[in-house]
């Protein structure tokens, strides 16, 4: 990792990071083209992408002929997806996921297993060694890096986890990963990240602001304004305790907190005490009640209508214009999504409702966000991640 540059160098790279995320955005694009998008001159940019293009990160396309220009054909210049990659680890309640990327954050291969149990150290060095076992089936390509995507509160400026749900105090994920790895990492909240995937390659892409709305084991909401996340200081917001109604009791004391609703364990322990015939996991329980059974079906049901609830009030609050619903509380569950927009619309009271979509990725989204997460950081700060050979 490139220490941190001078004053000149910071506007350099500053000048490399636009010319990187027009040629992301737009690309292939030919000089002249990248110069217009950034209003920065011709040489700058030239001298940009050669040092781009020296460090892998771009490369030139066959010449073509630009209609209405004279002279000689255009080379266009496009991101590099063939040298560097990202890799992401989502650490979850239940399931780790790992994913390699392009740097269009398209997956080149992600594994998933049981998040491993017992001390924090000890399963974030397990997860570490996987992470190499992952990365030595990719030996033609540079890795830049590893983003760590997990629940709970994150202090990425320190490389600090605190995750109620696991156990995790203070831990400090990014020394024991960067030790093992010996790549630099990057921390970031799962919501956050996930958020970031939308608004870089998924539906959020372009909005002028966005509600992004997770719900799996956890839930959670990210809010995004000009295609930047807010981020309040300290620690993270939190909507698990959202009141959407119901009987449903928390540990906080009280009932119909969101996150105690439509959790997936609680899901499922309620679908237990309601004699549901036993099938594996939230998806044996979208078996059961695609079967038939009244009582999954039921559940389910219910479970949809919380969250479009949640979903309604959230956007009112906020008022975006576009909101991406994520999670495998969505994703996986399609046939509810009806019932989800049909709650969302008996609660939002806003006109012009009908800007509710799901995210693309499906169940590749833990694995894509916490890729994403390195290439944002990659794109703002290209020189700080990457050598030339």
């Amino acid at each position: 990792m490139i220490g941190a540059p001078g004053r000149g160098g910071r506007v350099r790279e500053a000048n490399a990071a636009a010319v990187f995320d027009a040629i992301r955005v737009h690309g292939p694009l030919s000089r002249r083209a990248v110069a217009r998008h950034t209003s920065l001159s011709l040489p700058t940019v030239s001298r940009q992408i050669a040092t781009l293009t020296e460090l892998g990160l771009l490369s030139e396309s066959p010449p073509v002929a630009v209609k209405g220009e004279v002279g000689r054909p255009t080379v266009p210049v496009d991101l590099n997806d063939d040298v560097i990659a990202a890799c992401g680890v989502h650490v979850g309640i239940t399931t780790t996921t790992y994913g390699l990327s392009t740097l269009r954050g398209v997956l080149l291969d992600s594994v998933r297993i049981a998040t491993p149990q017992g001390r924090p150290e000890k399963v974030l060095d397990r997860i570490s060694r996987e992470v190499e076992t992952l990365l030595a089936h990719w030996p033609e390509r540079r890795i830049v890096g590893v983003g760590l995507a997990s629940g709970g509160q994150v202090d990425a400026e320190r490389g600090l986890i605190d995750h109620g749900p696991l156990g995790w105090r203070g831990v400090p994920a990014r020394r024991i990963v960067e030790e093992v790895t010996g790549l630099p990492v990057h921390l970031d909240g799962h919501v956050p990240a996930m958020a970031t995937a939308e608004l870089l390659f998924g539906e959020a892409a372009g909005a002028r602001s966005a509600l992004y709305f997770y719900a799996r084991e956890m839930v959670g909401v990210a809010v995004a304004v000009g295609g930047i996340l807010h981020r309040g200081p300290g620690q993270a917001g939190s909507i698990a305790h959202l009141p959407v109604g119901g009987d449903v009791p928390c540990g906080c004391g009280r009932v119909g907190c969101l996150e105690a609703t439509v959790a997936e364990r609680a899901v499922l322990e309620r679908a237990a005490r309601a004699g549901v015939p036993h099938r594996p996991g939230i998806r044996g329980l979208r078996q059961a009640a695609l079967a038939g059974d009244a009582a999954a079906d039921r559940i389910l049901t219910e479970r949809a209508r919380a969250l479009g609830t949640a979903v309604g009030l959230l956007r009112d609050v906020v008022n975006p214009d576009v909101v991406v619903l994520g999670g495998q509380a969505f994703t996986d569950a399609p046939e509810y999504l009806a019932a989800v927009h049909s709650a969302y619309a008996a609660t939002t009271v806003l006109p012009g409702g009908d800007i509710v979509t799901t995210s693309s990725f499906g169940p590749d989204v833990q694995a894509v966000a916490a890729c994403t997460g390195l290439l944002r950081r990659l794109y703002a700060h290209p020189f700080s991640l990457v050598r030339a050979d």
